[in-house]
């Protein structure tokens, strides 16, 4: 989590530019391939890992009242190799348990622990970040910096099956 809020704070600090959006519904973007790479020495890899995700406050609120919330991380997906069980920070803890929720607000017991959800605002779908809220008494809308997918750097998450597969290997 340290790691990954350096890798923002330096590239917001330093005017730079994240990777392209990677295509996904929610406007994610890939880290570059030196920020992936100085993410992965900063967080003490050694080898890539199968996945590195974080999640921060979403790039809608420059110059808002809500701009400090891009700054800050909100969540990390984690896994080491392609066969072992993805971890996951949902901004208390890590644990194998899946962050979305699948009805998309939580409403159910079952869902209740989930940390996020997916809704659209505008015709944009954001992840939201459940329980933290903004200036405007919404869940905060997250953002998704993808360092590492499927071993590789500057790759994207839309990949078929991709979210599936890390769902499946999730508790």
């Amino acid at each position: 989590m340290i790691a990954s809020q350096t890798t923002l704070i330096r590239t917001y600090g330093t005017d730079g530019e994240f990777g392209n959006d990677n295509g996904s519904k929610n406007g994610n973007k890939k880290l570059t391939k030196e920020q992936a790479a100085d993410l992965k020495s900063k967080a003490g890899l050694e080898k890539n890992p199968y996945i590195l995700i974080f999640g921060a406050g979403h790039t809608s609120y420059k110059g808002s009242a809500d701009e400090e919330k891009m700054y800050h991380v909100y969540c990390a997906i984690y896994q080491e190799t392609k066969d072992s069980k993805p971890w996951f920070y949902d901004g208390k803890i890590w644990s194998h348990k899946y962050l979305w929720s699948k009805s998309g607000g939580a409403n159910t017991k079952e869902e209740a622990g989930r940390a996020m959800y997916t809704k659209a605002e505008n015709g944009i779908n954001y992840n939201r970040m459940k329980g933290v809220k903004d200036s405007t008494k919404q869940d905060v809308k997250v953002q998704l910096y993808c360092a590492y997918i499927k071993g590789q750097s500057n790759a994207y998450d839309n990949v078929p099956g991709f979210w599936n597969d890390i769902r499946n290997k999730s508790n």
